[in-house]
């Protein structure tokens, strides 16, 4: 049923947080969804999580990379996983162009394509916060690999990095407030309480892009310090016009 992980992906700094899971994906546990084939029909969006919600199925194409990093993601991540299924049943449909409420939006971007960067350094958060990546990431680099742990949540990134991996991905990131070497069943449930009480993920929470490449110890390219100088990557903070008020 799932798809074998490239060598380029298991073998990234990236997918260190999900190899113990790739290693037990045939074996099941209380928290974790039943493994099922898709049904003859594909399913929408909605019905895909109705399933894990009312019958704890999670579908998983066959040999497919982007269905098997979700199975392992959902393995690390139990309870983080589960209530963003439960978020998007409950908020349901919505008279929007893609039939989904703001909050579902919020949530299947950071499902697909977000990272967590756990850790209680505000001034890091906060360099973050204003794009500042060469003070961010060469400035203050042995701090950031001390004082931060980056992990990829996006089940969809994840897949992209073993596929077609390329060094432009970005993310949006949510800084977590705990410690960095947090145990990942902790970080999960700490998570999920939050998501569930809409404390994080909320409609208009505001995530930070991050670069992946930027990230200390992902990619050799980035030991050079003037791999941050490329404005098309590590873009600068984008400054909101004042227009002048009307005479």
């Amino acid at each position: 049923m799932f798809a074998a992980i490239p060598e380029v992906l298991a073998s990234h700094a990236a997918f260190v947080p999900y190899r113990e899971a790739s290693l037990s994906l045939h074996e099941y546990g209380e928290a974790l969804p039943r493994f099922i084939s898709p049904p003859p029909r594909a399913p929408g969006a909605l019905d895909f999580e109705r399933a894990l919600v009312e019958r704890n199925e999670l579908i998983v194409r066959p040999d497919n990379l982007h269905d098997t990093m979700n199975a392992i993601v959902w393995r690390t991540f139990p309870r983080t996983k589960r209530i963003i299924s439960e978020i998007h049943v409950a908020l349901g449909a919505a008279n929007t162009a893609n039939g989904r409420p703001r909050r579902r939006d919020v949530l299947t971007l950071f499902d697909e394509a977000g990272a967590v960067i756990v850790s209680q350094r505000d001034d890091l958060k906060a360099l973050h916060r204003g794009h500042q990546w060469n003070a961010l990431f060469v400035a203050h680099r042995a701090e950031f690999t001390r004082d931060t742990h980056v992990i990829l949540f996006g089940h969809g990134t994840l897949e992209q990095l073993g596929a077609k991996p390329h060094q432009g991905l970005t993310v949006k990131a949510l800084w977590i407030p705990l410690p960095p070497h947090t145990p990942l069943p902790e970080l999960d449930a700490w998570m999920a309480a939050r998501i569930k009480d809409g404390a994080l993920l909320a409609a208009d929470e505001h995530r930070l892009p991050l670069p992946i490449l930027g990230v200390p110890g992902w990619f050799a390219e980035n030991e050079i310090a003037s791999c941050y100088d490329d404005v098309e990557v590590f873009r600068p903070l984008r400054t909101t016009r004042i227009l002048p008020a009307p005479s």
